[in-house]
């Protein structure tokens, strides 16, 4: 057994999962929710107690596509007032656009912050975390990034760790998402394609992955939904908070563009918009 005792702030499924990744190979677990039936312990406890802590609290979007930041904000704002957090390592698991985790180690310079992105589905988060593929660790301290590495070396002895700087860490997770809901953009055009000259879209399909280059996942049309496009409470927010930040950087995104207008095309159910944590109940 370690020596480490995590702290985990939001036990939605990306915390749920970290808990039951980690119950057999630390000390103990503390979880702290807004929802007082889902805690194990206050935040004052969690803080005194942990060596590590998870901040795993939604980031909805706006209706204006930006991403809601402020449940980060206030949970991290909240931690720089206990005395004892300069003693702790702050792992920040909520996807945040780049820019977000320097800004607030910036503004809270005695706290050790860690970016690490979850590659989860909501379905499966469980299983997908204790079979992880990478773990990604950001950050500009690399004591902080020890203390984080070697609590997953506990649970994941020969998984791959990259080790990067903040900036790096959140683009990481964006490039992903914003990636797949583009590849489930392009291949409902496909199928519409498909219809259009008459072609079989099964034997399509397979002459098309056959090249193992092209990969299994986000190919299916219908989705496992049976809606087109893609829902769900992270694609959605993810490509649109990255257009947003790349129309601040002005960086132009067509590509991007053109994933959600198809998506908005194609897509029946607008699930995101009665999703908890999905989208923002405020207004931007």
């Amino acid at each position: 057994m370690s020596h480490h005792k995590i702290g985990i702030i939001g036990n939605g499924f990306v915390g749920s999962a970290i808990m039951h990744g980690f119950i057999l190979h630390v000390d103990d677990i503390m979880i702290h929710d807004k929802d007082p039936k889902r805690s194990t312990h206050t935040m004052l406890d969690l803080v005194e107690m942990s060596t590590v802590i998870f901040v795993c609290v939604p980031t909805p979007m706006f209706e204006s596509g930006e991403c809601d930041l402020s449940i980060v904000e206030s949970v991290v704002e909240e931690l720089s007032t206990y005395r004892s957090i300069s003693e702790k390592v702050v792992v920040i698991k909520s996807t945040v656009v780049p820019g977000t985790v320097e800004s607030l180690a910036k503004k809270y310079s005695s706290m050790n912050f860690v970016f690490n992105p979850e590659f989860l589905t909501e379905r499966k988060a469980r299983l997908d975390f204790i079979n992880t593929s990478r773990i990604v660790l950001g950050g500009d301290s690399q004591k902080a990034i020890d203390v984080v590495e070697e609590l997953y070396r506990l649970r994941f002895p020969y998984t791959q760790i990259i080790r990067t700087d903040f900036a790096t860490a959140q683009l990481i997770k964006y490039m992903a998402n914003c990636f797949f809901a583009t590849k489930v953009s392009f291949m409902n055009e496909m199928h519409q394609v498909c219809d259009a000259v008459g072609a079989n879209w099964n034997q399509a399909l397979e002459g098309f992955i056959s090249d193992g280059r092209i990969g299994n996942s986000h190919i299916d049309v219908p989705g496992h939904d049976g809606d087109f496009g893609f829902g769900g409470k992270c694609f959605p927010k993810d490509i649109n908070a990255m257009i947003n930040k790349c129309n601040e950087l002005g960086v132009k995104t067509p590509v991007m563009d053109g994933a959600w207008e198809k998506n908005k095309e194609v897509r029946k159910d607008l699930d995101w918009y009665d999703i908890p944590g999905a989208v923002s109940s405020k207004n931007r």
